[in-house]
């Protein structure tokens, strides 16, 4: 099975998943990581929004798995949602029968994408939470609000660190990223970092500290880019994890047209040794 990665697609995934060459990809022997905000369950409303997303997403083929983003709802509070032990990637997501080939990967969840052993873990804070909750109780035909539930709680970060120190990971996959590579140059102008909560990307941070991995990839900020040797930040571009794990492993340059974030040569923080 093929394995491409992309970052959040926001209700587009049909138009993200046009750009695939399908005569190197076929959508039958390939399935695509969106890293968050996925889209699909934004509205909460099967009649309209959602639904009509749901089946053009199916309606390419490919299978989607799903890390959770912030501007979404869990999958375990979806209506007719079931646990499934998907033997592609050795581990259980959640999958609504009508849509078997939309995936929600778990938090915390550890599988295993084509031989290399990945960790997921979703969530993050909406800086846009006020701004989202005013545009629900102006109109409250569907729901456009924020996700109580979209960082994890404090026994849940509790329960997934005691799951993995210690563990080797081959990949992690998150939405938001540890707090030792935000990306301030992206942080959305106006907004006081005061009032942000933090507390995914310091536990994120404290996952990075007591595991060791080789590659990280995160979404949520809308670049495309490398922000450290071994951590890259994914928006539109579509890769292979193939050429993702061998443009780390293989000791050879990097390609030029790779972007770098500001902070690419700041202290190397992905520690492995």
């Amino acid at each position: 099975m093929n394995i491409l990665i992309t970052g959040d697609t926001h209700s587009h995934v049909a138009d993200r998943l046009s750009n695939i060459d399908t005569t190197k990809y076929p959508s039958e022997d390939t399935a695509v990581i969106i890293l968050g905000d996925m889209g699909l369950n934004f509205f909460l409303n099967t009649s309209k929004n959602d639904d009509i997303q749901k089946r053009w997403a199916s309606s390419t083929g490919f299978t989607i798995y799903a890390v959770r983003g912030n501007h979404e709802e869990r999958p375990e509070n979806l209506d007719d949602i079931e646990r499934w032990y998907d033997q592609a990637i050795e581990g259980e997501v959640w999958r609504q029968p009508r849509y078997p080939n939309i995936r929600y990967l778990m938090d915390g969840g550890i599988y295993n994408f084509n031989g290399h052993r990945t960790l997921v873990i979703g969530g993050a804070y909406s800086v846009d939470k006020y701004k989202r909750l005013s545009k629900y109780h102006n109109d409250q035909s569907e729901w456009t609000g924020w996700f109580p539930g979209e960082q994890l709680t404090q026994q849940e970060m509790n329960s997934i660190f005691q799951k993995v120190e210690g563990q080797e990971f081959d990949f992690v996959l998150t939405h938001t990223c540890p707090i030792a590579w935000e990306p301030t140059d992206l942080f959305i102008g106006g907004i006081d970092q005061s009032t942000v909560d933090k507390t995914m990307e310091n536990f994120l941070d404290t996952i990075r500290q007591n595991i060791k991995f080789k590659i990280w990839c995160f979404g949520h900020y809308h670049q495309d880019r490398l922000e450290r040797p071994g951590v890259e930040q994914y928006y539109h571009d579509i890769e292979d994890i193939e050429t993702v794990y061998d443009r780390w492993n293989n000791q050879s340059e990097l390609p030029w047209w790779l972007i770098k974030s500001p902070n690419y040569y700041m202290e190397d923080v992905n520690d492995n040794s």
